[in-house]
């Protein structure tokens, strides 16, 4: 089995791409054990691709992003190096999952997004790099809330209980988890938890590095991955250690569970065992 990484989750499908090459793609639901390979789409020589994998509740229809940065103005020569320029260009190409029409490709786009940021905040059918409504397929700004931490760019968004949360990151390992009330209401954010330093025990012991974990994780980070049922937040600490904190009373609980390897990149799913083509109410 190649190695994957998770593009991103929804109604209990899983986006994959291929870690090493980025060009094969897939759709699995690991509960029901059902999977497809997405068609390819454009290739460059040299490209970076931002992902993003979403369901929009209007349209009712899977898409899948690929927002690719390469130098040059076409696909590679047969030396495999860029033809033309070497200034940097991107495109914006889009899959509807069912559809026949296959990967479509937007206008240029002049935000570059990071690779180690993908689209994965999804909150009223829009995901969220800046914001890309799946409805239209249009970019949109959202509104920050007014805090240090953001304009340093030091934030992580995050879906909080049906809202965009960001969890913003201080100094001396504090992370501040801000939520906007009202979708795409500037004065709606606010600041709903302050969490403290921690170091969990898992943390403490010294183990080999996995070389592709740590190029695409966020080392010195603290990654907040949702709230769950009994109002904790789950947290990943460095690709090595989740752990719940209790906001209510201050305290963190180290998750132990068996068989996790000692480096890994957690993700949210939901099990169902809904597929692409089953109506979503």
């Amino acid at each position: 089995m190649p190695e994957f990484e998770v593009i991103g989750s929804c109604n209990g499908l899983l986006c994959l791409s291929d870690s090493l090459y980025g060009d094969a793609l897939y759709v699995y639901n690991p509960f029901a054990g059902k999977f497809t390979q997405l068609p390819k789409s454009e290739h460059y020589a040299g490209q970076e691709v931002v992902f993003g994998f979403g369901f929009h509740p209007r349209t009712k229809e899977y898409k899948v992003i690929k927002i690719v940065y390469y130098r040059g103005r076409g696909r590679s020569s047969g030396s495999g190096r860029p033809v033309g320029s070497r200034r940097m260009m991107s495109d914006v190409q889009i899959l509807t999952l069912g559809s026949s029409s296959g990967w479509r490709t937007q206008p240029k786009f002049s935000h570059h997004f990071l690779r180690s940021k993908p689209g994965e905040a999804l909150v009223n059918g829009r995901l969220h790099w800046i914001s890309l409504d799946l409805g239209d397929e249009q970019f949109r700004e959202v509104p920050k809330p007014d805090c240090g931490g953001l304009n340093r760019c030091n934030l992580s968004l995050v879906a909080v209980r049906g809202c965009l949360g960001a969890a913003v990151h201080c100094n001396y390992g504090r992370l501040e988890i801000w939520v906007m009330k009202e979708y795409n209401v500037k004065e709606s954010w606010v600041k709903e938890l302050s969490i403290g330093a921690y170091m969990p025990k898992g943390l403490k012991q010294n183990v080999e590095r996995s070389y592709k974990i740590w190029r695409t994780a966020l080392s010195g980070r603290v990654r907040v991955l949702c709230v769950l049922e009994n109002g904790e937040i789950l947290l990943e600490y460095k690709s090595r250690v989740l752990v719940c904190y209790d906001g209510k009373s201050g305290r963190f609980r180290d998750l132990k569970l068996q068989g996790v390897p000692k480096w890994f990149q957690a993700n949210v799913v939901v099990g169902c065992l809904n597929w692409i083509d089953t109506p979503i109410l």
